[in-house]
């Protein structure tokens, strides 16, 4: 069985590859069928439930439920202890399997699917298009300890995608006008952007941006505050049980509104007690929320501009087939008005906005589509280097955000060579969101783990050189060191570092530093 999975910030949804048709899977929880899976943790009485088991938990003050685990993903390593839940000893690799072991399970179990009795599951999965490395490895590494077989990773907008021209322009010849798509991907936690390139069953990433930590979250802590300022209380008269119990009523009754909504009530009985609603003007929330939504309008204009020089002019307008609405969070009703004052009629919104992920990487999962998705690299990565004159750094960007990898192998292979003039190579990496016009990392750093290399052939039988001094060497000139670097779809970096002139070599899988979440540089 051919899946495709949605590991969302608020819910995981499933859709399946049967037959050349892509269903959105549903899943029996007590005389109901649900098609999502809440992407929620709890623990009550010492025991650890998940999704709709989590959900039933939220009402009751006995259990802490933990909400978001995607962004756990982004901000922690795989080793990392997660400490939402006392009493709990668990790293945010193990909760994440053990999370989708669950999904597994559902799958199996309470799925309308029919399986075999020991079904071989084969999933495509999607990542924020502005996903960290270590965001993709700890996702990937979850789905195949929890049992899942991994045919292949796409970012999130791609896969939408996907779903947008099976759904409206799979009749289209080839010499339809339409040339791209602009993917708006709002989800629980994550925003993407991407501008799709369309040619007949073959797509291709010409660029994207994304904010790491901007999703229906965000607009749940608007409303949040907003109770609260209505009330004249503040966090601090919340535990942490009851704050998640209240984002949660939140996000129920934001999910709730309709353009035409004017007020909203939320019910606070399970948290306050005595204090039963709270009636909000829907303007006074979207007035809040405009300094959210706004940096996402920046996103897409910056997509559309890029795409000059792609060769495409985003003036011509029948270019552009759509901007393609997805995510959980695209029902907020200012998200598509603040679109349309822009992008006019060109803005569609999908008809299953929190299923279309799932649904485009079914249809990539299906053999018989013959999709081919050509990606791009979604951040800058690259090292610090010192200039052969004096010790000047200036940074490398070996991997350039928004280069396209093969078509046909999804990988780019990247070299460099240079003559050294130290004993040892102290190579630093980072991964960043942007380089300024200086050349200068910015916006979203995350530090990567440090590499030594030997460039002196005396200290080739060195294992560890941490604990010998970089000094200058300019007799090593001579040498020629090679280094080349292997980027996946997956989002795994490794290096070969070569000293030609001796034929010594050590490869290296690398990645993010410990305790380095992504940081914001102020001003960039």
């Amino acid at each position: 069985m051919r899946l495709g999975i949605d590991f969302g910030t608020t819910r995981t949804v499933v859709a399946a590859a049967e037959s050349g048709n892509y269903p959105v899977c549903a899943f029996s929880w007590k005389g109901e069928l649900k098609e999502y899976i809440p992407t929620l943790a709890a623990i009550k009485g010492g025991s650890l439930h998940f999704g709709w088991d989590a959900a039933e938990d939220l009402n009751d003050p006995d259990a802490v439920v933990l909400r978001s685990m995607k962004r756990l993903a982004g901000e922690l390593r795989p080793e990392d202890p997660v400490d939402f839940l006392p009493g709990l000893s668990l790293t945010v690799q193990e909760l994440l399997t053990l999370f989708l072991e669950h999904v597994r399970r559902m799958i199996v179990e309470r799925s309308d699917l029919v399986l075999d009795d020991r079904p071989n599951l084969e999933v495509m999965v999607a990542t924020p298009a502005n996903a960290n490395s270590n965001q993709r490895y700890i996702t990937m590494e979850a789905f195949r300890r929890a049992g899942f077989n991994v045919l292949g990773a796409m970012n999130e907008p791609s896969a939408a995608a996907v779903e947008f021209v099976r759904r409206y322009l799979s009749h289209l010849g080839p010499k339809s006008p339409k040339r791209y798509v602009v993917v708006y991907d709002l989800g629980g936690g994550t925003f993407d952007t991407a501008a799709v390139g369309l040619a007949g069953q073959r797509y291709e990433v010409i660029t994207s941006e994304g904010i790491s930590r901007l999703g229906g979250d965000d607009f749940d802590e608007v409303i949040l505050e907003l109770v609260l300022e209505r009330l004249g209380r503040s966090r601090d008269h919340l535990s942490p049980a009851d704050e998640v119990r209240l984002l949660e009523e939140c996000r129920e009754r934001k999910e709730g509104l309709k353009p035409n909504t004017r007020k909203m009530v939320v019910d606070l009985r399970t948290i306050f007690g005595q204090e039963q609603t709270v009636v909000l003007d829907t303007d006074q929330i979207y007035d809040r929320s405009n300094f959210l939504i706004q940096p996402t309008i920046e996103a897409v204009n910056t997509v559309v501009e890029r795409l000059r020089q792609a060769g495409i002019d985003p003036e011509e307008s029948q270019s552009l087939a759509a901007v393609y609405l997805v995510g959980g969070s695209v029902f907020f009703p200012p998200v598509s008005r603040h679109l349309r004052e822009i992008h006019g009629r060109k803005v569609r919104m999908s008809p299953l906005p929190q299923a279309a992920t799932a649904i485009g990487l079914a249809i990539a999962a299906d053999p018989a589509a013959r999709i081919l998705v050509k990606e791009s690299v979604s951040r800058h990565f690259g090292v610090w280097r010192e200039h052969e004159q004096g010790r000047e750094k200036w940074f490398d960007p070996i991997l350039r955000k928004d280069t396209s990898l093969d078509g046909e192998t999804g990988r780019l292979v990247i070299t460099r060579s240079y003559h050294p003039v130290h004993n040892i190579g102290h190579l630093r990496y980072l991964e960043c969101s942007s380089v300024n016009e200086r050349g200068e990392p910015g916006g979203d750093i995350a530090l990567w783990k440090e590499v030594y290399f030997p460039y002196d052939p005396d200290l080739e039988k060195n294992e560890d050189l941490t604990g010998i001094a970089v000094q200058g060497r300019p007799e090593l000139f001579s040498q020629e060191v090679v280094e080349t670097y292997s980027y996946d779809d997956l989002g795994v970096i490794q290096v070969e570092i070569e000293n030609r002139t001796t034929g010594y070599r050590r490869n290296f899988t690398l990645k993010p530093a410990p305790g380095t979440a992504d940081s914001r540089i102020p001003g960039s």
